[in-house]
């Protein structure tokens, strides 16, 4: 790079009218790390190697600072210049190609920007993308980082290859792999579909009553459980009921006997009052024994329930039936069950 024409580019940029519009405490405080940028510059540009590396390095580094508060154009340019001098061309094409998407640049400026950019391409691969439709976003390699910028773009990159990621609101994201080669500038037309818009979710409305053929058979794994649980607890309660049935036939008997012995007593004594105790105890008799017929059938027919419930479950897993054993006799009713009961799950 010419040395009067580097003097009097950053002369330029250092003038109050390059510096107009920036007012507030930010502004400010990003036009002093411009202006320390602008002043490394002009020292490097009249500084011998090595020096001038470490001046320019320096002068970078105050550009990119204040690009950290404000991305300005005149620190993006300079910026841009410095990793020329640099020879990080990569580097300095992507920030000519940020400066040129600025709004307001004159035509002069843009001109400019342009012919120096340009200068770069055969030490470079460059990767342009355009979209179809314009606007998407563009991430190279890493879709963690923040996007490269928006379609229609530019971008320097190392030789190899390299993922693009492509994506657009309302769009299909697209991915592929781009060969980079130095010199060249690839070219990648991508054009994005829509994406399918998910359906609004329907209004709630009834049911359609559904005909009993096209209920779908409860799975055997539910059922099997079910009937097996309710056949255990039918059981239980028939067990239960037993025990009160034969403990109401066990007191009717004892009252039975009393019965007996006061009757003998009356027929000895001729006494009212044993003929009334006899009395007495013969109802006593009669309600318990009445009382324990009623348990004695429901017994019963909580065991012929139990039996059932736990035939249809056998029957399902196709296993040996209960066998079932009734007696009835005088003296009350009995029932007796075998089941192969099996695990209990």
């Amino acid at each position: 790079m010419n040395v009067l024409a580097s003097f009097l580019l950053v002369a330029l940029l250092m003038s109050p009218i390059a510096a107009a519009g920036q007012s507030t405490t930010e502004n400010a405080e990003a036009r002093v790390y411009f202006q320390e940028g602008n002043r490394l510059y002009t020292e490097a540009s009249r500084a011998p190697e090595p020096q001038r590396t470490m001046l320019l390095q320096r002068a970078l580094g105050a550009y990119v600072d204040s690009l950290q508060i404000v991305r300005s154009r005149n620190a993006l340019f300079n910026a841009a210049i410095v990793l020329g001098e640099l020879e990080r061309y990569d580097e300095a094409f992507n920030y000519f190609t940020e400066y040129l998407r600025v709004e307001g640049l004159s035509t002069e400026d843009r001109d400019e920007a342009v012919r120096r950019r340009d200068a770069l391409r055969p030490q470079i691969a460059v990767l342009r993308v355009r979209t179809d439709p314009e606007g998407a976003l563009v991430w190279i390699d890493r879709k963690d980082l923040a996007p490269r910028g928006e379609t229609p773009i530019e971008l320097a990159l190392p030789e190899g290859d390299h993922r693009l990621f492509v994506e657009k609101e309302g769009h299909v994201p697209l991915e592929r792999t781009e060969t980079m080669v130095r010199g060249q500038t690839v070219i990648a037309e991508l054009a994005l579909s829509p994406s399918t818009v998910e359906p609004s979710p329907p209004t709630i409305e009834p049911l359609p009553a559904v005909e009993p053929e096209s209920v779908p058979a409860e799975p055997l794994t539910h059922s099997r459980p079910r009937l097996r649980n309710a056949a255990i607890g039918t059981a239980a309660a028939t067990l239960a009921t037993a025990g009160v049935a034969l403990g109401l036939s066990l007191r009717g008997r004892t009252l039975r006997e009393d019965y007996d012995r006061a009757a003998a007593q009356y027929q000895m004594s001729s006494d009212p009052n044993d003929l009334r105790r006899a009395e007495h105890l013969a109802d006593r008799t009669d309600r318990f024994n009445l009382t324990a017929d009623v348990f004695w059938g429901a017994t019963i027919g909580l065991g012929i329930s139990a039996i059932v419930s736990y035939g249809v479950h056998r029957g399902k897993q196709k296993r040996e039936a209960p066998q079932v054993g009734l007696s009835v006799s005088g003296e009350g009713a009995f029932a007796s069950v075998r089941m192969p009961w099996g695990t209990v799950r």
